[in-house]
């Protein structure tokens, strides 16, 4: 069923010093959005969208379950006991990659945080070469997934919204310039069209005494 590692483990503190740092703040941003405790079906959609949204920034996003704002003041609870058992990494990962393309690289861990609290957290990596497409149209009464739409996460705010302005996915198009470029450079290096910088700084010395 794919059981929820802890974030203390080896290979999710990163992720854990990124949730613990958000709920320090109280406060969501671009790459952070929290959501109140709730059974995964009741979140599913809101979780899917944006999670494709947060793949394409740079360094991806996080999704925080089990926290939420009442008013003026900040409700830190956690992810109820009977909420987090309808939580399945393998289901979760197989719903969000039914909609993504391409599919999306996923990291879902429970933090602790204060007293015996805990939190979900539901990370998604940045896209690895193209950037993430809706897929296919979500069930009718979904209207917020289309086939073909792109979903971003505007600057200074924790919104997911669908592309409709040619000016909206200038950091996106950037983006993948950027991953595309870097893969170039590996593949030039690994077949040996470019130098290692080791085998570069060599030559360059040798070069020196001629």
């Amino acid at each position: 069923m794919g059981a929820i590692p802890r974030s203390d483990m080896p290979g999710h503190r990163r992720l854990q010093e990124r949730v613990h740092a958000a709920l320090d703040r109280c406060q969501e941003s671009q790459a952070i959005e929290f959501k109140e405790s709730a059974e995964w079906e009741s979140l599913k959609w809101g979780i899917i969208r944006t999670l494709m949204a947060m793949a394409n920034l740079r360094d991806g996003g996080v999704i925080i379950v089990g926290a939420s704002e009442h008013g003026e003041t900040w409700d830190l609870s956690g992810i109820d006991s009977s909420h987090l058992s309808t939580y399945q990494v393998d289901e979760v990962t197989d719903a969000v990659n039914k909609y993504a393309s391409p599919p999306l690289s996923l990291d879902i861990v429970l933090v602790p945080y204060g007293n015996n609290t805990e939190f979900l957290a539901i990370r998604a990596r940045e896209f690895e070469l193209a950037p993430c497409v809706c897929k296919r149209n979500g069930p009718d009464q979904v209207k917020s997934f289309r086939e073909g739409e792109i979903y971003i996460r505007p600057a200074g705010k924790a919104q997911t919204k669908k592309v409709t302005d040619a000016h909206e996915p200038q950091d996106l198009l950037e983006l993948a310039a950027e991953r595309r470029a870097r893969r170039m450079i590996e593949t030039a290096h690994r077949i040996g069209f470019v130098p290692a910088a080791g085998a570069q700084r060599a030559f360059d010395d040798e070069l020196q005494g001629l």
